[in-house]
């Protein structure tokens, strides 16, 4: 993918990113890859995650986002009770565990082949986005 592609993704991952507590920090390292310096072995694991997960993501996203729309509704629902709201929160609690499980998944690639000079280069990218500035001490 181009970098405006990569652009694309990281502005659509941003309208659903309230779902989750891990940022989506992929389409960002994917953009930066170069001044990241990512071996030819990092960026195609990145990629072949992206492959994998990335549409199964989105749907989880998508999904969650609904059912939470539904579940406002239906708190304000006369004709709806408790355990049916409670049923309710918890699917959406074990969509939100699968989505968890997703991206650590992106995350462990991370973690794990990121040299020392990388973070310190990631720390200095993620600077200049708002929604991840601060998210790395120096």
């Amino acid at each position: 993918l181009s970098d405006a592609d990569w652009d694309q993704i990281r502005d659509h991952v941003g309208l659903l990113e309230k779902v989750s507590f891990v940022p989506s920090l992929l389409p960002v390292i994917m953009k930066h890859r170069d001044a990241l310096q990512l071996s030819d072995e990092q960026t195609a694991a990145f990629r072949k995650w992206r492959k994998k997960n990335y549409k199964p993501m989105i749907g989880l996203m998508n999904e969650i986002i609904e059912r939470r729309i539904a579940l406002s509704r239906a708190a304000l629902d006369p004709m709806v009770d408790s355990s049916q709201l409670i049923e309710m929160q918890q699917t959406i609690l074990q969509r939100q565990d699968e989505l968890l499980r997703v991206r650590l998944s992106c995350r462990e690639i991370l973690v794990g082949t990121f040299s020392p000079e990388q973070w310190v280069n990631l720390a200095f990218i993620l600077e200049d986005y708002p929604n991840f500035a601060g998210l790395l001490q120096q």
